[in-house]
């Protein structure tokens, strides 16, 4: 195989775009590659035309030194200088190729379920763990709750609720029946409950479980993006001096732009805007709540110390107890999850993970010292999980063990 060949195989596995036929090619050419060494100078100059402004997973060399590592590289004694060193990269090879193409194994007839044995010896059925999507439910102040379909990825309150496509959410609803189809804006009106926000208006809730997202476009006509096991609490429509709504997991904020302030109320923290774009990270097992701000321009006012602190475009918030702290950050990573990948900007291994086993809905466990174990790089959220894990290996941090839907991060 000439090397523009080559080049453009690569190029379409890296890009996603590689066809079946494409792929066998190309596992055919690195398993038997006379010149490795042509391979891995192409993969690293594909790597560093890839966009700037995106991190890579690993640097390309990673991939080839945890290769050259690899305890069966040695398993054999030098017979000769040139025949071992042959055999070596032919060895490399076959190692890279495992890599390479682990990604696309699907396309060969992966089982979405795999068989297990339970503690007396039966064997059982463990669902495979695959990537989120968009799964969420929908809460009426009536108490009704709605499941939304998985079809659509966000829902639009005006005169009625619909998706964002236009269809009707409980016309689309086929579960429920004709009996409990109520409007729900009219049924948030005439709710009684506690659940409210400080200005009396009866709430709805938007909840997505651990791998779901969804979006919401609100009555004002902002929009927002929720994360997956998170909550989103507001009214059918805004009414009164303030909007506001109440948050808990982490969300995007596009603020459409009025003159009544909007305000986002977390455990620990309100933050105040006119218009804006803003991501919040606040999860209940995690200490610190993040803003982080896009556009525009946010108060952050600190719930047990009633600190005011103003940020503008390119500032980050962190919320810890009565402290605030505020610090220059790029923010790309931290609206990634809404563009389709996880970025770590070197984040300590048990945040990297926790982000992880959200969406692919997992446990996680630790065995070794974990005090120093980081992570920095981009990763898409839509990976096959083990070659998700694979990427993270090979930068020789931490291994992992798949047990059911329990992963185990050893030293």
């Amino acid at each position: 195989m000439d090397s523009s060949r080559l080049r453009a195989l690569l190029k379409k596995y890296m890009e996603d775009d590689i066809t079946a036929q494409e792929l066998r090619e190309l596992s055919q050419y690195v398993q038997h590659a006379d010149d490795p060494q042509v391979l891995e100078q192409l993969v690293d100059d594909l790597w560093k035309e890839q966009d700037a402004h995106i991190p890579r997973a690993i640097p390309s060399s990673a991939l080839y030194q945890t290769i050259l590592r690899h305890p069966g590289l040695q398993a054999d004694p030098p017979v000769s200088g040139r025949k071992y060193r042959s055999m070596t990269w032919l060895r490399i090879a076959g190692a890279a190729a495992v890599v390479l193409i682990s990604a696309a194994l699907f396309w060969y007839g992966r089982l979405a379920v795999k068989p297990q044995a339970d503690d007396v010896g039966n064997t059982v059925a463990i669902a495979a763990i695959v990537p989120g999507g968009n799964k969420a439910t929908l809460t009426l102040a009536s108490g009704q709750v709605i499941n939304l379909s998985e079809a659509q990825n966000g829902i639009v309150l005006g005169e009625r609720l619909t998706y964002i496509d236009g269809s009707g959410v409980l016309e689309a609803d086929f579960s429920n029946r004709r009996s409990s189809i109520v409007d729900p804006l009219a049924a948030g009106q005439q709710d009684h409950r506690d659940d409210r926000t400080s200005d009396g208006a009866p709430l709805m809730l938007l909840t997505t479980p651990n791998g779901g997202t969804y979006q919401v476009t609100l009555s004002d006509g902002t929009k927002v993006w929720l994360n997956s096991a998170s909550i989103l609490r507001y009214p059918p429509k805004f009414s009164g001096p303030q909007r506001e709504v109440e948050l808990e997991g982490e969300a995007f904020f596009e603020v459409a732009p009025k003159k009544i302030p909007f305000f986002v109320k977390t455990r620990n923290q309100v933050v105040k805007v006119l218009g804006t774009q803003f991501n919040i990270t606040s999860y209940p097992d995690e200490v610190e709540i993040k803003t982080t701000l896009v556009t525009g321009a946010v108060e952050v006012i600190n719930s047990k110390s009633n600190a005011i602190s103003r940020l503008s475009p390119g500032k980050q918030s962190i919320v810890k107890g009565q402290r605030t702290e505020i610090k220059d950050v790029e923010t790309e990573p931290y609206i990634a999850w809404k563009k389709g990948y996880f970025a770590f900007p070197d984040e300590h291994i048990s945040r990297v993970m926790n982000t992880i086993a959200r969406w692919y809905d997992i446990e996680v466990e630790y065995q070794g010292d974990m005090t120093h174990k980081y992570f920095g790089g981009t990763l898409s959220r839509f990976e096959d999980f083990e070659t998700l894990l694979q990427t993270i290996e090979l930068t020789g941090s931490v291994r992992f063990k798949i047990e059911g839907r329990r992963v185990i991060v050893m030293t």
